[in-house]
């Protein structure tokens, strides 16, 4: 790179200037406000360093996508992804986009802080809550990280530098239910809710089963003989015509295929249920369109009996019932399809209630 440096005093202070030549073409890089010349040489110098690093990058970028717009690569980015990630996914990446129109039509190596950073105070001033853009946010900063590597197309992340709302931490606290307020709610909700509604509701609380699971459930996965159930595909969202398309999916993750134990009560339950009601061609215990709907429908019937929760609170009891009375961390991960180790972050909070029956069980007992 061609450059030379020039310092002098300006404002009471000193000031250094940066000539370089780019593209055949003499240009210049100034600041000033040094309150000695040796400040502005050292500042000087490591400009140039850096200067010196993004040309060398600059000269690595890809020329087959030079000049190509930040919307051209979003859509050529999402076409990728769609061979590797879920439906649901794809969605929420497009969902993110819509909040970027400013910019579609810019060159990606034309966009700059100042573009990304006013993209998020437009969608500060639509009243969006801070996680959400903070989560918006975060999901376009990985398309510009692939803008980088492996497409070699700009050499910095415009998004790295801007300015996000502060969101307010507070500590989560796992809602579920004791066993009473459980016993309570099925008895409140026994004939008041359809039976398929009730059973789902069964399969949550006694089974720990999510949602997309229990939709998933055929009646082969249910071994009344030796009563368990076998969580081996989920009810989803699939690619087909745009992710318009429910049907059998794979699960969330490895450890999500598992057999659980079924409860007496519950296995009587679900012998009644197959007697009497129909099954479709694909042998599903409960034959409901999506699971949006169903995690939508059942918390305003649980409202209607005065219990303000929703099905993923009845996984949650289901799971802090069986380590508070004495499950291991280790099997109880295992029936909820988590890995250990986020079952004890998640459920720290039932040890804590633990540590506290044991203190008093010491006391009690070495009084």
């Amino acid at each position: 790179m061609q450059y030379n440096i020039t310092y002098r005093k300006k404002d009471g202070g000193w000031q250094y200037i940066i000539s370089f030549k780019e593209d055949g073409k003499w240009k210049q890089r100034s600041k000033q406000g040094f309150r000695t010349r040796g400040l502005a040489k050292a500042a000087a110098d490591k400009r140039v360093e850096k200067m010196k690093k993004d040309l060398k990058n600059k000269q690595k970028l890809n020329k087959e996508y030079e000049g190509i717009t930040y919307i051209e690569f979003f859509n050529m980015m999402i076409e990728h992804e769609k061979l590797y990630k879920e439906q649901n996914t794809i969605m929420r990446y497009e969902s993110a986009n819509t909040h970027f129109n400013d910019i579609y039509k810019l060159p990606m190596d034309k966009i700059t802080v100042i573009h990304i950073q006013g993209c998020v105070d437009k969608m500060i001033l639509k009243g969006l809550a801070y996680s959400t853009i903070d989560t918006y946010v975060s999901t376009i900063k990985t398309f510009f990280n692939n803008a980088i590597e492996p497409y070699k197309i700009i050499t910095e992340n415009p998004v790295n530098d801007i300015k996000l709302p502060k969101i307010k931490k507070e500590k989560k606290v796992i809602k579920a239910l004791s066993k009473s307020e459980l016993d309570k709610l099925l008895k409140e909700l026994d004939g008041y809710i359809s039976e398929p509604e009730y059973i789902a509701v069964l399969l949550a609380a006694t089974c720990g089963l999510r949602v997309g699971e229990i939709l998933g459930l055929t009646w082969d996965n249910i071994d009344f003989k030796n009563s368990t159930l076998k969580v081996e595909k989920q009810w989803k969202r699939l690619k087909e015509n745009n992710g318009t398309k429910m049907g059998f999916g794979t699960l969330k993750s490895d450890e999500s295929y598992r057999t659980v134990p079924i409860p007496p009560s519950t296995l009587s339950r679900l012998r009644k249920y197959k007697r009497g009601y129909p099954t479709d061609l694909n042998n599903r215990l409960i034959i409901y369109k999506n699971v949006a709907s169903l995690s939508r429908d059942l918390p305003r019937k649980f409202d209607m009996v005065g219990y303000e929760i929703t099905m993923h609170t009845l996984r949650h009891t289901y799971a802090t019932l069986l380590i508070a009375n004495g499950t291991d961390f280790k099997t109880a991960a295992k029936l909820l399809g988590h890995d250990v180790e986020m079952t004890i972050k998640t459920y720290s909070h039932v040890t804590d209630d633990m540590l506290e029956r044991a203190s008093k069980t010491v006391n009690i007992i070495f009084k």
